[in-house]
């Protein structure tokens, strides 16, 4: 086996696209269109080029209508209903109907309360309704018969649909899993400004449609909590988060946050924290004011597991743990980057401190394309921070690690070049 090849299986197996018992099966072994080597059990084919199923679901997705897996870029989702929807190839679209941007079936467009109009456009059924009486109104009045009342009870007028639910007297969020054994998310949206129903009536129709609860929030205007979502179903990026675009994109308060709740059944809170605990610094490097305030303070993680307070970056809850120190959600592709960063951390393909700060800033790891993303020329002041996190709340000195310091050497001889 060649050099070159060693290295690619080694780093293979670290990714989780390669068991380490791969010899059994080498037959099996195919290379990947992201460059990695896998068994071809674990892959989908789509003509001659492989994709690992579960790794590279950022490429490919599962066509429920011809029942084999296409290419993400070249997929629809389809909304049944509120809650329901089913992913297929784009050549199906001219079966669907469009509403800002959104595929519908008819029972699709009958859950959602929209519905089409002579001209095939398709709108909202209250706007149907208005555009009918708007009609109506334009018609010839009778003045011996039509009497005209403008006279308006508040009592009754029910004011509070528009409004929002106090804070932490909401419903409880939904649990969108399949089973209680998946990994789960949730998102706490905090904003400020006027609350965005994005697209829903009120309150009451946000939280049916798609089980997003608005509530008031004491240091924000208010605050958008979402269901609990399998981590990593591709669902959370193409059907539900996108029909509260809205609000991910509305303006920020100055002191928002967006608030992360993970949970990796059976593992208890304490349990899952130490599972996380070598991309904890990473993550944590990226919002290095808020580890500053006194409503997210950085703690070491002796004391967070110590002090149950809710006041802190990371909170430990029985069942789950809360990341509490990601800033503001400026809007939805933030959000998409911390998705994509924690089912990185859950998959946990490094598995020391150390190892996820080399992968981070190593562009051919799925996490340091990642953080290329966001992190392009910014390289050295990020790694200065993971340092300073990794040794003032997790007793990790990095400075002196060989690998470490040959990592700085490369960074800020790429910044002299540039």
């Amino acid at each position: 086996m060649t050099r070159q090849l060693l290295r690619l299986v080694r780093q293979s197996i670290r990714d989780g696209y390669l068991p380490p018992q791969w010899h059994d099966q080498k037959n099996q072994v195919v290379l990947t269109a992201t460059g990695m080597l896998t068994l071809l059990d674990h892959c989908a084919a789509i003509g001659s080029t492989y994709y690992h199923k579960v790794l590279d679901v950022t490429f490919i997705i599962f066509d429920e209508v011809d029942y084999l897996y296409i290419l993400r870029s070249e997929s629809i989702s389809v909304n049944v209903g509120t809650e329901a929807s089913f992913c297929t190839h784009m050549r199906y679209a001219s079966n669907c109907y469009l509403y800002e941007g959104r595929y519908y079936d008819v029972d699709g467009l009958s859950a959602s309360g929209l519905t089409t109009t002579l001209d095939g456009r398709v709108i909202p059924v209250a706007v149907l309704s208005e555009e009918q009486e708007q009609l109506s109104d334009t018609a010839p009045m009778n003045t011996d018969t039509d009497i005209i009342d403008n006279s308006f009870d508040e009592d009754d007028d029910d004011h509070d649909h528009d409004e929002i639910w106090p804070y932490h007297e909401g419903p409880v969020p939904d649990d969108y899993r399949n089973n209680e054994d998946e990994a789960g998310i949730g998102f706490e949206i905090e904003k400020g400004g006027p609350p965005e129903f994005c697209g829903f009536w009120s309150k009451e129709d946000l939280y049916h449609g798609t089980g997003c609860i608005m509530e008031k929030d004491g240091s924000v205007d208010w605050e958008l909590k979402t269901p609990v979502y399998p981590l990593f179903s591709p669902k959370i990026e193409i059907v539900w988060l996108p029909q509260i675009r809205q609000a991910l994109n509305a303006d920020n308060h100055i002191n928002a946050g967006g608030h992360i709740h993970l949970s990796l059944p059976p593992k208890c809170g304490q349990a899952f924290f130490d599972y996380c605990r070598p991309y904890l610094p990473l993550f944590m490097s990226m919002y290095p004011d808020r580890l500053k305030k006194n409503y997210c303070k950085g703690k070491t993680e002796r004391l967070l597991k110590a002090d149950p307070e809710k006041h802190q970056a990371i909170r430990i809850w029985p069942d789950r743990i809360e990341l509490r120190f990601p800033a503001k959600v400026y809007d939805m592709n933030v959000l998409l980057f911390r998705l994509s960063f924690c089912r990185l951390m859950v998959s946990r393909a490094q598995h020391s401190i150390l190892a996820v700060t080399l992968a981070a800033f190593d562009k051919s790891t799925e996490l340091g394309k990642l953080i290329q993303s966001q992190y392009s020329g910014k390289e050295s002041m990020l790694l200065e921070r993971v340092l300073h996190v990794a040794l003032e709340y997790f007793n990790t000195d990095l400075s002196k690690e060989r690998d470490i310091k040959r990592l700085l050497n490369r960074l800020k001889s790429m910044k002299t070049c540039a």
